[in-house]
């Protein structure tokens, strides 16, 4: 992982943002969003190019302040005929800070999303992040980080690019020809273009690349700027059929339910259970928090963007329980410790994200004596999934078939019918979502799926047994309302779901390690808890998005990290159902893709 290094904010002589590393000025000295519409909306014919689209994507290079971005929602938003969804893609080398970014914007008033943007802001963490504004309507996603190594790994279909890096001759790169390939690689056909510069260099990259540009009317004191066009015709979009029925209700399928519910979809959610959340997804409480190892490979990356992902998901959501109250890693010994600071050195990662503590201020934090160091990782937080799982289905175009046990998935000229006993049918859709963990290989035989067993346990409020936050190393212990959850086990070839004392035992060491003294006076036989089988795969990342043909997804095989990555995965699978920009790196979308174990089974 390469670090960002993120901007400074600086105003010029004549008061206008400046960037120290490039010399430059964020935008010209007569208006930011003045040349925003000027340059970019109209030198890309809007509004008028997006009327009567369901959808529209943008793609920036730059996006500095976000003053282009701000502007384009707000002539969305005041466009009566404007599409329902904007997707805007944008890269950005060197992001500023969130609070120097909100600073900056409020020298732009009438802007109307400034301060959702503001205060969605993520950490500055290389790489994909996806935010949704304007209640969904918008979504933004953010490459932080260098474009030559980002733009390849976006898939989208932009109708639009503003090109707005600094000056050509202090940052090249950023107009070079390799960008501009790119650029074309992306490019709808008929996708137009736009920018504030001239310059032969950046005109020639554009022409080779399949672009035919022109020269325009520059905006205030410029003479000059740039518009141009790609080869091909815009075609009208076919809109899918969208209706979908999903299978199981525990954090996947919610998840699923959620997303596709959220872009128009009349979803048909199937469970075997008369409530959700009643399997893996219905423990007391469960963690969120990255993982993070020295390699930084797909496991962890993909954790990184899905916890930023899920946590702004909760922060709009009403009704979860949750709090993003930072999470506590101890080191099991002096060899890992040791390990944690190599990780942190290595990758660069800002201390809001995470830090080594020592003992002694991991004992301050947790409030109460600890077993040694470890990680803070302030970001980190903890969510009930049941409450999670609920507020996920408030929407009014999920209908629910609880009590109700899939047990066969028959194909059907239009899609799949979806059966219960004695072949009563269930639901019929022309894409059906498979998210019922390990129980999918009954309607999906072949699965790389492997069920793990594991049990929480809730311990009760006693003297002396106090926590400031949750803690986990090789265990985990959650501070709750009343109470705690402690755990949990972790069972191969275990398919017994009922709550053993033996693992109270277990669950309760695990406890005492993590933390001396606090589980004196527990009794393993008078505890309660919650045990499940969770799926896990043997690359233990999750399996995402179509089985072996486009009508039948699933989203299964999320493990421990079921409640970080769910919502994640969701919205991945539901940007392929729907042809938008997917919402993490390609290579990230390729190494959970559901077919990467080889071929499978046909469903039975």
């Amino acid at each position: 992982m390469v670090p960002l290094v993120p901007a400074r904010l600086a105003l010029d002589t004549g008061g206008v943002p400046y960037s120290e590393t490039y010399a430059d000025v964020y935008h010209s000295a007569d208006g930011g969003p003045e040349q925003a519409r000027h340059v970019f909306l109209a030198g890309n014919a809007l509004p008028e190019r997006w009327r009567g689209r369901d959808s529209f994507t943008v793609v920036e290079t730059g996006f500095g302040l976000g003053v282009n971005f701000l502007v384009t929602c707000a002539a969305l938003l005041e466009d009566a005929r404007a599409p329902q969804r904007l997707h805007y893609a944008s890269v950005e080398k060197h992001p500023f800070p969130g609070r120097d970014l909100a600073a900056a914007l409020a020298r732009y008033p009438g802007l109307p999303l400034a301060g959702e943007l503001a205060s969605a802001w993520p950490l500055l963490l290389p790489g994909f992040h996806r935010l949704h504004l304007a209640r969904g309507r918008v979504t933004l996603t953010l490459l932080l980080g260098d474009a030559r190594s980002l733009l390849p790994q976006l898939e989208a279909r932009a109708d639009a690019f503003f090109l707005d890096g600094f000056a050509p001759e202090k940052n090249p790169e950023m107009w070079s020809p390799e960008i501009a390939r790119e650029l074309a690689r992306l490019a709808a056909p008929g996708a137009t273009c736009a920018t504030w510069t001239v310059a032969g260099s950046v005109r020639n990259a554009l022409a080779q690349a399949g672009f035919a540009v022109e020269k325009r009317e520059g905006f205030a004191r410029k003479r000059e700027m740039l518009a141009g066009s790609f080869s091909g015709r815009a075609r009208d979009a076919v809109a899918p059929d969208r209706r979908v029925a999903i299978v199981g209700a525990g954090i996947a399928g919610t998840s699923c339910a959620e997303r596709l519910a959220a872009r128009g979809w009349a979803v048909t959610l199937v469970e075997r259970r008369a409530v959700p959340a009643q399997e893996a997804s219905g423990n007391p409480a469960g963690l969120l928090r990255p993982l993070i190892n020295l390699e930084d490979g797909a496991n962890a990356r993909l954790s990184r963007a899905a916890l930023g992902y899920a946590l702004r998901g909760l922060s709009a959501l009403k009704g979860a329980t949750w709090r993003q109250s930072g999470v506590l890693q101890l080191a099991r010994d002096a060899e890992q410790a040791e390990r944690f600071e190599k990780i942190v050195a290595a990758h660069g990662f800002p201390a809001e994200f995470v830090r080594c503590v020592d003992a002694r201020e991991a004992a301050r934090i947790a409030g109460r004596a600890v077993r040694g160091p470890g990680w803070w990782m302030p970001a980190a937080g903890w969510v009930a999934p049941e409450s999670l799982c609920v507020s996920d289905l408030r929407g009014d175009r999920i209908e629910r078939r609880f009590s109700s046990e899939a047990l066969r998935l028959a194909p059907t000229s239009g899609g799949w019918c979806v059966e219960g006993a004695n072949g009563v049918l269930l639901a019929e859709a022309p894409v059906v979502i498979l998210a019922n963990a390990a129980r999918a290989g009954a309607l999906a035989p072949g699965l790389p799926l492997e069920a793990v067993r594991g049990q929480v346990s809730l311990l009760a409020d006693a003297p002396g047994r106090t926590l400031a936050v949750p803690v986990c190393g090789d265990g985990m212990v959650v501070p709750l309302e009343r109470g705690f959850c402690i755990g949990s086990t972790l069972q191969l070839d275990d398919r017994d779901a009922a709550v053993r004392a033996a693992d109270h035992a277990e669950n309760l060491a695990r406890a005492e390690s993590l933390l001396p003294g606090f589980t004196a006076g527990a009794d393993a036989a008078g505890l309660t808890g919650h045990a499940a089988l969770r799926a896990s795969t043997p690359d233990r990342l999750p399996l995402v998005g179509p089985l072996g043909e486009d009508s039948l997804h699933v989203l299964l095989g999320l493990g421990t990290r079921g409640l970080v990555w769910a919502p994640l995965c969701a919205e991945l699978l539901a940007s392929r159902l729907e042809n938008e920009p997917l919402p993490v790196e390609l290579d990230l979308a390729l190494a959970v893709e559901a077919g990467r174990f080889g071929p499978k089974e046909k469903a039975s």
